[in-house]
This record gives C-alpha cells, structure tokens and sequence, in this order.
C-alpha cells in the first residue's frame, strides 16, 4: 500500500492524504478551501477520507452521523472512518 494519495471528487482535487509516521492512519492535507476543515484529520485509510470528502461536497458540511468517528483524546486529530 503507498504512504500518500491524492483525493478527488468530481474531477476536483480535494486533498492529499499521507501514512502518519506511526502507521496509525492517514492524515489529510486540503488542496481547496471547502475541504479546509478536513484539513488535519486521521482517517483509517484513503477511502474513509474519499467518503467524508465526498459527503462534505455534496452536503455542504461533514457528517454529523458521529458513528463514522472513533473517538480520541482531545489533543489528538480527530480520526474518521
């Protein structure tokens, strides 16, 4: 599996996401100001942000369904999928 992919929807890229250093996830890098609040967020693997990616373009907002989050401490990045 690669370390990094580009995320897009729509023909539209919406970010990168990278393997953290620990292997425990991806974190994604907005490439455009209506993914900006994804920005920093660990998602479980490339398809999991694709998802909140695809949700937050076609809603407007990201999933308030708080069961595709995994709860983690507070001063970590918030971790979907």
């Amino acid at each position: 599996m690669s370390d990094a992919y580009v995320i897009e929807v729509c023909g539209r890229t919406a970010g990168i996401v990278a393997r953290d250093s620990d292997d425990h996830g991806f974190n994604f890098f907005s490439a455009a100001r209506p993914f900006n609040v994804m920005e920093g967020q660990c998602f479980s693997d490339p398809m999991a942000a694709e998802r909140v990616a695809r949700m937050l373009a076609k809603n407007g907002g990201l999933p308030r369904n708080r069961q595709l989050a995994r709860s983690r401490p507070e001063s970590s990045p918030r971790r979907f999928g």
